[in-house]
């Protein structure tokens, strides 16, 4: 069985990025695909990386 994964990130979930989720969602499992959907914004997910985000950097150059 086919396995997807959609990574979904929008603030209003009845806006038209949340009916293409929806669609989605529901065109995978109904050809019998095995769908997980991560929704950013139900996560709180802060898109923006910090310095302080690297507790222990040791002085190193920070490199993403």
């Amino acid at each position: 069985m086919p396995k997807v994964f959609i990574v979904y990130a929008h603030p209003e979930p009845r806006s038209f990025n949340g009916a293409l989720r929806e669609t989605a969602e529901r065109a995978f499992k109904s050809l019998g695909d095995e769908v997980r959907v991560s929704d950013l914004y139900a996560m709180n997910f802060d898109p923006v990386a910090r310095g302080s985000d690297f507790k222990d950097r040791q002085g190193l150059r920070l490199d993403y």
